[in-house]
């Protein structure tokens, strides 16, 4: 039985991450260097360090990640000053039946500590959060399985009764890792079989994980093999 659910967060609960690509987008234009979708898959759901080392494995001191993120920072800023944080679609229905239904929830996202309570306040769904736990809050980023193992800890459920919800392959790989029932709501990155053996599940949206955590019949169709 599933009694608890660890989200990641950009990508998961608001739709940040097609933001953050754009952003990417225009540091690479004006620094003049490539940055493939290839890239920025491998980034997807990394804290700094290790984002950091694998520029410097791409592009050997040519481009820093720094001064990338500079400029993809500035322009994801702006996006939420002039426009708010965007949420994921049935964000604030979800928890709030996750709620109804006692299912403890944590996010675990690779973003800092600041910039992530920032949004949860702006969207209004603090209120909702039994835990978290931040980028800057653990030694080792996703794909490591440390920050899943640390809220399922802090919400005192088993890891093996958590339900990991998301995007990116880091974070799969991650909750496969830590022991979780993962389930991958495609953003930016599809689902592919090279992803079968780290996901439990394939959900097209927050909404369709009810079916999951309800173990209807529906939930067999959100099958990762189905």
């Amino acid at each position: 039985m599933i009694k608890a659910i660890l989200f990641d967060m950009d990508g998961i609960l608001f739709d940040t991450e097609i933001v953050m690509k754009e952003g990417w987008q225009k540091a690479a234009r004006e620094l003049n260097f490539t940055l493939t979708e290839e890239h920025l898959s491998q980034m997807r759901g990394s804290a700094l360090p290790r984002s950091r080392k694998l520029f410097e494995e791409w592009f050997h001191g040519q481009v820093t990640y720094d001064e990338g993120r500079a400029i993809r920072t500035a322009y994801l800023n702006d996006y939420i000053r002039r426009n708010g944080v965007p949420e994921k679609p049935g964000l604030h229905e979800f928890l709030s039946w996750l709620k109804e239904h006692s299912i403890k929830i944590a996010v675990a996202t690779s973003t800092t500590r600041r910039v992530a309570e920032d949004y949860w306040k702006q969207s209004g769904i603090d209120q909702y959060i039994d835990a978290s736990v931040c980028g800057d809050e653990v030694i080792n980023s996703k794909p490591d399985p440390e920050i899943f193992l640390k809220a399922a800890s802090l919400l005192k459920v088993p890891i093996a009764a958590c339900m990991v919800a998301e995007d990116s392959i880091n974070g799969l790989k991650a909750a496969r890792a830590a022991g979780a029932i993962s389930c991958m709501i495609p953003d930016l990155t599809p689902y592919t079989k090279k992803l079968f053996p780290f996901c439990d599940y394939v959900s097209p949206s927050l909404l369709a994980c009810k079916e999951i955590l309800l173990q209807t019949p529906e939930a067999d169709k959100l099958k990762s093999w189905k």
